[in-house]
């Protein structure tokens, strides 16, 4: 019984070494590259722009991919600021099919005692 505890205790750190592994081989892959990256390099090829004006225009189109999230972001958050009275209105909905339809009579009381703190949000 002890060797198979031993093996087993061995698989497990194996693959546990292995999955450890494969991670951080993946965390170390390089990110990959902006979008932009071929439009400034047809750019600078097409120009012939000196190594000075190249980085000027990296930094420029970093920057404009940078606002480019930011107002993504802050229309996305807008968004979701709307759908939240539909999302409220699907949740109290199926929230009263699950209480009624689905749970015995019994259950009800402690289902409400579940689903209170969730309501509160």
């Amino acid at each position: 019984m002890k060797d198979l505890r031993v093996w087993s205790a061995a698989l497990a750190g194996s693959w546990f070494l292995v999955g450890l592994g494969v991670g951080l081989a993946v965390s170390r892959q390089t990110p990959s590259p902006s979008p932009l990256a071929g439009y400034a390099d047809a750019l600078s090829e097409q120009f012939e722009l000196s190594g000075r004006r190249r980085r000027v225009l990296y930094q420029l189109l970093d920057e404009y991919e940078s606002r480019q999230r930011e107002i993504r972001d802050r229309h996305q958050a807008a968004t979701l600021d709307a759908m939240e009275p539909d999302f409220r209105a699907l949740s109290a909905e199926f929230d009263d099919k699950i209480r009624n339809r689905i749970l015995p009579p019994a259950a009800r009381a402690r289902y409400d005692e579940l689903a209170s703190p969730l309501a509160a949000r």
